[in-house]
């Protein structure tokens, strides 16, 4: 009987926390939209940047409340951004994208065809999302120059250089792209590690049965691992592993944490 109640439990929260998901993402683009449209001072689009980077945040600590992402954050997080900033993480869930843009804020880099998603898609493009077909090399230098072009403007970008989700704790080796594009700009890099259970990664056949996946959990313990902001000079590439062994070491602090928890 204990089976067949823990899988219906399962499905109420996958059915719920879906419903969930929808709605809030609908009440906070309506509540963004208002506010832009009852505020003359948002007509441009330097004020605008602050006030949808407090709704965004807003927006994704609430689906990270509505899952039960327990989220336990290990070192320091950085004062707030006084010009460009990269956040560099290793890449496992969706939750990722949740829990960078909560506590760091600023623009993602994410999958092309979120994009295309209905409601979710919008809320991603207000959220001034860069999104890449890894597939395509076109699309890649598009993202390169989107990236850079946030940059330039003092934004934050939390970018994923391993390229696409993996199981486990191994960083595989970051991709330069992301790092060309802050070439020669005066930047911090911020490397971040995160950590989760077995079985909320995103290995999946889809973003819908990764959703349903992480959804069924009754709760999610992770961990954030925040390393010291660094600034570093030099080719993409030596940029590139240089933060790579440092996200690397943070995974494992991360993974050390969330081990202690039991």
């Amino acid at each position: 009987m204990a089976g067949p109640l823990r899988q219906l439990g399962a499905t109420l929260r996958v059915s719920t926390r879906s419903a969930g998901l929808l709605g809030w993402t609908a009440v906070m683009l309506a509540a963004v939209e208002s506010h832009k449209l009852g505020d003359r001072a948002l007509a441009g689009g330097a004020a605008q940047a602050p006030i949808f980077d407090r709704y965004m945040r807003s927006w994704t600590a609430g689906l990270l409340r509505m899952f039960a992402v327990e989220l336990t954050i290990v070192g320091q997080l950085p004062a707030p951004a006084t010009g460009p900033r990269m956040v560099v993480s290793n890449h496992r869930s969706a939750l990722d994208i949740g829990v960078l843009l909560t506590h760091f804020g600023g623009s993602v880099l994410s999958r092309a065809d979120l994009e295309q998603w209905p409601l979710l898609g919008l809320a991603a493009k207000r959220a001034q999302t860069i999104f890449v077909d890894r597939r395509s090399t076109r699309s890649g230098a598009q993202a390169i120059r989107a990236i850079r072009e946030q940059l330039v403007r003092g934004r934050t970008v939390s970018v994923f250089p391993e390229g696409t989700t993996f199981a486990g704790d191994q960083v595989r080796p970051f991709n330069a792209g992301a790092f060309a594009a802050a070439r020669k700009l005066d930047l911090e890099y911020v490397p971040v590690g995160l950590a989760y259970p077995p079985g909320c990664e995103f290995t999946e056949p889809s973003f819908l049965d990764h959703l349903a996946a992480v959804a069924q959990r009754p709760r999610t313990p992770a961990v954030m691992a925040v390393g010291q902001p660094l600034r570093i000079d030099g080719r993409a590439q030596v940029v590139a592993s240089r933060l790579e062994r440092e996200v690397q070491a943070l995974v494992h602090q991360a993974r050390a944490a969330l081990d202690r928890q039991g």
